[in-house]
């Protein structure tokens, strides 16, 4: 039988990071290879490298790394994005590469489809680190689409992960922020459960601790 594993996105800076902030994205990462999931990314840099390589180190994992691959906003429709230092896209973690015409992001983004659309259309949960004008494009999205409106707080799939004050007034008062990676995986657990997505037996144990 067919067995459909749900797809857990993570947002974060895709510039350079500094060590913490890559830990704790690795963290992140493995959390969501453990809850039985795929890991989807923006396939770049940054927070996204650094969730996919932790995500790739667990070996019994069930899902794949997959990263949805913008192109260069410049450039022709079959030019992939670029790092600020010019290594290409996708990064070296990710698995599973669906490339797109769409540049990462848009001003006009109600209207104008890009790359984050992707990302949030697709994923059943999400993690929100911090990060800059991307991420909180794509914590907008979050919030605007798939009804979450109509859900409590406690409900809607996105948890913010990482020190609370990064993030805008606005995504504190919309999500749940999560203090530590136990109980982002407590909230995500909840969500995905909502969603019809049975949990491993050991994730159902620690959900419930």
């Amino acid at each position: 039988m067919l067995r459909k594993l749900p797809i857990v996105a993570v947002f974060g800076q895709g510039s350079a990071i500094g060590s913490d902030r890559a830990d704790l994205a690795r963290a992140v990462g493995a959390m969501v290879a453990r809850l039985g999931a795929h890991l989807l990314t923006g396939s770049g840099y940054g927070v996204m490298a650094a969730a996919a390589d932790g995500f790739v180190a667990v070996k019994d994992r069930a899902g794949w790394s997959i990263g949805v691959v913008p192109r260069e906003p410049d450039g022709p429709l079959d030019m992939p994005n670029r790092a600020v230092d010019g290594r290409p896209y996708p990064n070296p973690s990710v698995e599973i590469a669906i490339f797109t015409p769409l540049p990462p992001r848009v001003a006009d983004w109600r209207n104008v489809p890009a790359r984050n659309h992707i990302n949030v259309f697709t994923a059943d949960a999400i993690v929100g680190l911090p990060g800059g004008v991307g991420t909180r494009n794509e914590l907008d999205m979050a919030a605007a689409y798939r009804d979450e409106s109509a859900r409590s707080r406690e409900e809607r799939r996105t948890v913010l992960v990482g020190p609370i004050e990064e993030f805008a007034p606005e995504h504190r008062a919309l999500f749940v922020h999560a203090e530590t990676i136990a109980a982002a995986e407590r909230h995500l657990s909840r969500v995905l459960a909502a969603r019809g997505f049975p949990l491993r037996p050991e994730v159902g144990e620690r959900a419930a601790s």
